[in-house]
């Protein structure tokens, strides 16, 4: 199938609008070496392989005025048939999303979703499978932001010290010191595996004196808004790792008793990819790439992750332990075999 490309110069000009143009990319600062994870290691090396290459695009949060970062984020893979551990997070411009709240209005309406939240356990429901490729198309033109997702195989138990029960005893150790509760080795790995990523994104894409506002799902690191503040106060003081950029304020959230599909839309992001890609790569592993299966409504999402929308863009990474017991990584390149008719490409990238 023919990909269709327009050379409109307007709407060239209003995806450029909202592209991050040069962005510094070197996060880790020289001042704090020998205390970044190799989790963000990865993470800039990635980002500088793909510039390198032209081929990152990278959104400019403080475009159209925007003065608050939202960052949503959800997680996917702890139960015993997964393979991996998914970390999703949606990082966007707060302020410009009046037209994603009126458009998902709409399709709510037009579905019949009420105030269902899309959500990948729930991809047999009709009413999610109907709303599931028109909620992507309003995803992708009309939230300027990254979906930023990190895949880590389950046979690296730590990615903040050496792959053994000393590293987790130690890391349940420091949280405690720092006033986050006796915590189990595994959520302690994982507050820090989140914390971490939301705060390098948070350096590499927020601009100075913007607000940041966290939503994460309820889980173990944050089961309720006591565990949440402290979430977001290690947040706090993780940032100063990689940027001394003075933020106006720092708040969050869960997701509220009283539904709000204003926040649900946004975090439903998250969650379906963490689930689709998890199941992806556990099934890959059984069966090889060719066999390779997902339940219905994840191809979809899948198949999305292959390109950039106007506003949306995506990448992915993924960590593996190799036969030495190193730890390897790699962006993941989603190549659909065949392109929906109602996709138009933007050849942005030659306008550089």
């Amino acid at each position: 199938m023919a990909m269709r490309f327009s050379f409109d110069p307007d709407l060239i000009a209003n995806a450029r609008q909202l592209i991050l143009h040069n962005p510094g990319l070197n996060m880790l600062r020289p001042e704090h070496e020998g205390q970044y994870s190799p989790l963000v290691v990865a993470i800039e090396a990635e980002l500088k392989k793909r510039d390198a290459a032209g081929l990152l695009l990278l959104p400019d949060l403080s475009a159209l005025a925007n003065s608050t970062v939202g960052i949503f984020s959800d997680y996917g893979g702890e139960h015993s048939s997964s393979s991996y551990l998914t970390y999703s997070f949606l990082i966007c411009a707060w302020g410009s999303l009046d037209t994603f709240r009126m458009k998902m209005k709409e399709l709510r309406s037009e579905c019949g979703l009420g105030d269902k939240e899309i959500e990948f356990k729930d991809f047999g429901m009709g009413v999610v499978r109907n709303a599931l490729l028109p909620y992507l198309d309003v995803l992708n033109g009309y939230v300027p932001g990254l979906l930023f997702t990190v895949v880590v195989h389950k046979r690296i138990v730590s990615l903040f010290g050496p792959q053994g029960r000393s590293t987790g005893n130690a890391l349940v150790k420091r949280l405690e010191e720092q006033g986050f509760g006796k915590l189990k080795p595994q959520v302690a790995e994982k507050a820090l595996r989140v914390v971490h990523t939301a705060a390098f994104l948070t350096a590499l894409l927020g601009h100075e004196r913007q607000k940041i506002f966290w939503m994460s799902d309820h889980d173990a690191i944050c089961p309720d808004l006591k565990a949440h503040n402290r979430l977001l106060a290690l947040f706090h003081n993780v940032l100063n790792l990689y940027t001394s950029r003075q933020f106006g304020l720092i708040g969050g959230a869960l997701p509220f008793s009283e539904r709000s599909t204003d926040y649900l839309d946004l975090l439903s992001a998250a969650d379906i990819v963490a689930g689709s890609v998890g199941q992806y790569f556990t099934d890959r592993d059984k069966v090889g790439e060719r066999n390779a299966s997902v339940k219905e409504g994840a191809e979809k999402i899948l198949v999305w992750l292959g390109h950039d929308g106007l506003a949306l863009k995506k990448l992915c990474i993924q960590l593996c332990l190799d036969e030495d017991g190193k730890i390897r990584f790699g962006a993941i390149e989603f190549e659909p075999k065949r392109t929906r008719d109602t996709i138009t490409f933007l050849p942005v990238h030659w306008c550089r």
